[in-house]
């Protein structure tokens, strides 16, 4: 992200040549055991660092840093990211990612993600931070192979609620395609546009509420988790009395799984419900845990 002077007027832009670039490519493969770096690259204001911290078991955690501070109008990210043969990585982010008010351009994030035979690939990310005005096009893109594991969860917050701020405003245009052995098995989009104060308040949308996540494991044994998921986040029968629980205050959720995969919806009040959720949903699928630097 650059920042620079602009005066109030709508037909004033930052020109293309000052806007931001990133591009990384993290590579992970086995070796004796363990996971290791292979392939890294970093251009723009892309990097990414390894903590000795973060590694837990056989898994390699990345964490990928955006040294701009965040995406303003055209700006754009490309992050590819690939679990070689038998290798497990875990990769997140050093902190939210903000997508700045908009003077007029709209910003490009493009995840691309590889889990070849036998690997594990999680895909972490802290929350994206939408502020009013943004306009912002993401794409994540993901190729499987059949006995690989992919766990990917984005969660969303729509305005700075801590400031009370609102997304009234801008663009969200989201667009996910995930492949398993070579065939399409799920692909999901979303695009808020025009009056999105008007759409969110609708309550078959988001009634008002300003955070949202999906969470997606894609792993042969992936609907077998489906019920201790339910049970985590409050939905379903409780095992000791076969009573209905209830789901926590500011917060919705539903949860399906179906042909090697499951799903997980939530929809919040604001950032904090969303993020206890994420965890227990993370916590009960029994497949890792979140990142350390989440704890920080």
């Amino acid at each position: 992200m650059f920042a620079t002077a602009l005066p109030s007027e709508p037909a004033a832009t930052i020109p293309v040549e000052r806007r931001g670039q990133g591009r990384l490519l993290v590579e992970a493969r086995a070796l004796d055991g363990r996971t290791v770096r292979g392939r890294i690259e970093e251009e723009g204001f892309a990097r990414v660092r390894f903590p000795r911290s973060g590694r837990r078991g056989r898994a390699l955690e990345a964490v990928m840093i955006n040294t701009g501070g965040g995406l303003a109008g055209g700006d754009a990210a490309q992050s590819c990211l690939h679990a070689g043969r038998d290798a497990q990585l875990v990769v997140t982010t050093q902190a939210a990612e903000k997508i700045y008010r908009s003077d007029g351009a709209t910003s490009h994030i493009a995840v691309e993600l590889t889990a070849e035979a036998g690997a594990s690939l999680h895909w972490l990310p802290q929350a994206t931070i939408v502020f009013d005005g943004a306009r912002v096009e993401r794409s994540i893109v993901a190729e499987v192979a059949p006995d690989a594991r992919l766990l990917l969860v984005e969660p969303v917050i729509l305005g700075r609620t801590a400031r009370g701020e609102r997304l009234s405003y801008g663009r969200l245009h989201d667009r996910w395609r995930i492949r398993r052995g070579g065939r399409l098995v799920y692909a999901d989009g979303l695009q808020l546009d025009g009056d999105i104060a008007a759409t969110l308040d609708r309550r078959a949308t988001a009634g008002g509420w300003a955070a949202f996540a999906t969470l997606l494991l894609v792993s042969p044994d992936a609907e077998s988790r489906l019920e201790v998921v339910r049970h985590a986040l409050g939905l379903g029968e409780s095992e000791q009395d076969g009573m209905a629980r209830e789901l926590p205050d500011g917060l919705d959720a539903g949860a399906s799984a179906w042909d090697g995969m499951l799903s997980v919806r939530l929809l919040a009040r604001d950032g904090a419900p969303l993020e206890t959720a994420i965890r227990r949903a993370i916590a009960a699928l029994g497949v890792g845990e979140v990142p350390r630097i989440w704890h920080s």
